[in-house]
Formats: structure tokens, C-alpha cells, sequence
């Protein structure tokens, strides 16, 4: 088989038929008639907006100079007032309304991977007025998608939310926090994961050996063996045994348990 030589010039001219293309599929998402900023999103899609309603909402966007050097924004270099971001425009178009003065977007209604990324959006263009929503969204969200709340939590020092992720994935494979979490979290999950699953099979075991429980607790206790992450959900049952329990050793399984309860994921 003959391989085709092809003219030097192909490449050059298929890379200007490209950006022709995409050119001729933008469309005008947010299009401002006296807008003075074009912002062009990685799949394409252009917005217009003004550039003091970006400046008065978000600290990288407060200047130029400061988006092209902590959030990696590059002027297109056939157009300079063209400014391209690496997020969807689905991204961008949720995270301009928090700039402008209408009814905000209702994050419930968002997709999950949607929302993970415009929350990321909103930590690295600091975008004060869209904050609370998305702490309110990642809160509830965080029953569902444990690990992923997780990752968000500890990238940005969410102290709280990042404890209560990791005490909501202990009943979690390795396999999945291996596919989800990123490098420097697995490492932090795992250690707090192996902590827990060993205070609660020491906490079980006082209890089991001692026989200090009735059948209703002892039904608490097989669930949390099955699940030790169900712990949290039967904490006030598992505190209220000491009641049963005479034995220093019961007690101070308690005593250790109840501290392993309020750890933090993050130091």
C-alpha cells in the first residue's frame, strides 16, 4: 500500500478550515448588544457580556492580567478581545447568571457532573455570589456522590463537608475510591478508612463478648458490622450501650469510639 504524501501546507489549511467551522457554529448564549467582552468556551460556544459585571463578582476576572495569570484564560491570538476558558459553555452559561442581575439557576435541577464542574468553576474564578448555592447543593449532594463531594471538599479546604463525605463512603469498596478520588485524597481516605473499620470492629467485639445488649441492639450491631459507615446513623444507639455496660474495657471502647466519631478527614 502506497502511503499518500501530502502537501506541506494541508495541515495549515485543515487548522483554518477548523476554526472556520467552529466559528460558523457558534452561537451568542449570553449576547449583549453593548457587551465589551467575548469569552469563547472549550466546545465553542461564545458569550458576550460586560466586563464590569465580571470584575464586581469575581476576583480573577477583577483584571485582565490577573485571569491570564491564576486561571490559565489566553487571548485567541486572531482576535484579542477574544478570551477562551477551558469550561463547557453548559458551565459558563450557569456560572454568568450569578453575575448578572436575574433569578439564579436552580442547581437541583442540574446534573451532578454539570454541578461538580461548575463548582469547580466557581472556587477557581472565586465567584463570591454563587458560593452558599453551591455549599448549599454540595450538602445535599453529598449522601449520593460521597466521594466525589469528597474530592471538592478537601481541593478546597471544605473542613466540615470533607468529614462528613468521608464518614458517608466508609461503606464504600477501595475499587470505587480508587476510581473517583484523585492521587493525594485516595491516600487520605484510605488511612481514615482503615482507622474506622478498625475501631469499629474493636468496638463490636467489647460489646459482643460481654453480652451487654438486648435484641434490639444487638440488630444495631450486626448492621454496623455489615456497614460500619451506618455507625453515624445509629451513633446515639451505640453511645447509649454504656448504659448496659459495666465493664471499663465497654467504656472505654465507647470513650474511643465516640472520639473517632467527631475526627476530621482533613488536619
Amino acid at each position: 500500500m502506497v502511503t499518500p504524501i501530502l502537501p506541506a501546507f494541508l495541515p495549515t489549511l485543515v487548522g483554518a478550515l477548523q476554526r472556520t467551522w467552529i466559528r460558523k457554529r457558534l452561537k451568542d448564549v449570553i449576547c449583549a448588544s453593548d457587551a465589551d467582552m467575548t469569552i469563547l468556551s472549550c466546545d465553542g460556544v461564545i458569550f458576550k457580556v460586560h466586563h464590569k459585571h465580571l470584575e464586581v463578582h469575581s476576583d480573577v476576572f477583577a483584571a485582565a492580567e490577573n485571569a491570564t495569570c491564576n486561571a490559565g484564560i489566553h487571548s485567541n491570538p486572531e482576535n484579542d478581545e477574544v478570551v477562551e476558558l477551558s469550561e463547557s459553555s453548559a458551565v459558563l452559561d450557569l456560572l454568568f447568571q450569578y453575575m448578572y442581575r436575574q433569578p439564579q439557576p436552580d442547581l437541583r435541577s442540574v446534573a451532578f457532573p454539570e454541578f461538580a464542574a461548575l463548582a469547580e468553576a466557581v472556587e477557581k474564578y472565586v465567584v463570591y455570589s454563587a458560593m452558599p448555592a453551591i455549599a448549599i447543593q454540595m450538602k445535599e449532594s453529598v449522601t449520593e456522590y460521597p466521594l466525589q463531594v469528597l474530592n471538592y471538599a478537601s481541593r478546597h479546604s471544605h473542613k466540615a463537608l470533607a468529614a462528613e463525605a468521608a464518614r458517608l463512603s466508609l461503606g464504600l469498596s477501595l475499587s470505587q475510591a480508587v476510581s473517583i478520588l484523585s492521587p493525594d485524597v485516595l491516600v487520605q481516605w484510605a488511612t481514615f478508612y482503615d482507622t474506622w473499620h478498625t475501631a469499629v470492629r474493636h468496638y463490636t467485639s467489647f460489646f459482643i463478648k460481654a453480652q451487654s445488649y438486648d435484641n434490639h441492639n444487638l440488630s444495631i450491631l450486626a448492621t454496623c458490622v455489615r456497614d460500619p459507615s451506618l455507625c453515624f446513623t445509629h451513633r446515639q444507639n451505640l453511645e447509649g450501650m454504656k448504659t448496659l455496660a459495666g465493664s471499663s474495657s465497654i467504656q472505654w471502647a465507647i470513650n474511643t469510639l465516640s472520639i473517632i466519631f467527631d475526627r476530621d478527614f482533613m488536619n
